[in-house]
């Protein structure tokens, strides 16, 4: 496994937020490079988290690593080896458009770790959030923007990250060790 600890990695999460009346309607999809990403995995109320005030949190990841390892390692299950432009869009479950919230070109050559994070929140009032143990939402870098077709208000932003995590030590993202890499790098 000494060469899977030396590849370049790109983590990709997304987290929605909020009132389980709007969370149970809406999903996050993902293209890179104009390609839909349909095995992104989710799950609800992720353990790793504290459970939000409405009791609903949906937590997407996908693992991109620039070496092909053998058999379905969870790590590098996805297979990327350049810079690669990727989308993410909101989608109300029961048909209606999707609609785009971030447009990010990353490399999985430039960082040895990297994170590209999007976090949504439906609804503003801020007195009602509770504060996770790590990846908590951003007010102050939020976008509000009202859905397509509805009056559904969600609050989201994206940013990618620099990991400079040792995993060999731990194998949990450590808010503190994520340096945001700015969008006007290598442009």
């Amino acid at each position: 496994m000494a060469y899977y600890d030396d590849a370049e990695k790109l983590d990709i999460y997304g987290i929605l937020d909020g009132p389980l009346k709007f969370t149970e309607k809406y999903v996050l999809e993902y293209t890179i490079n104009g390609k839909e990403q349909k095995d992104i995995s989710y799950s609800q109320n992720d353990s790793n988290y504290k459970q939000t005030w409405s009791g609903s949190l949906k937590f997407y990841a996908a693992s991109y690593c620039n070496v092909y390892i053998g058999g379905d390692v969870f790590p590098c299950r996805r297979h990327l080896r350049k810079a690669a432009d990727v989308e993410i869009y909101i989608k109300r479950k029961s048909g209606g458009g999707r609609q785009l919230l971030a447009q990010k070109t990353v490399d999985i050559r430039d960082f040895h770790q990297s994170l590209l994070l999007t976090q949504v929140h439906f609804g503003s009032d801020k007195e009602q959030y509770k504060t996770r143990s790590r990846l908590n939402f951003d007010w102050d870098r939020a976008e509000p923007i009202v859905l397509d077709g509805t009056n559904d208000t969600i609050y989201h932003y994206t940013v990618w990250y620099w990991d400079k995590n040792n995993y060999k030590e731990s194998n949990t993202i450590k808010d503190e060790l994520l340096i945001e890499i700015p969008s006007s790098y290598k442009q």
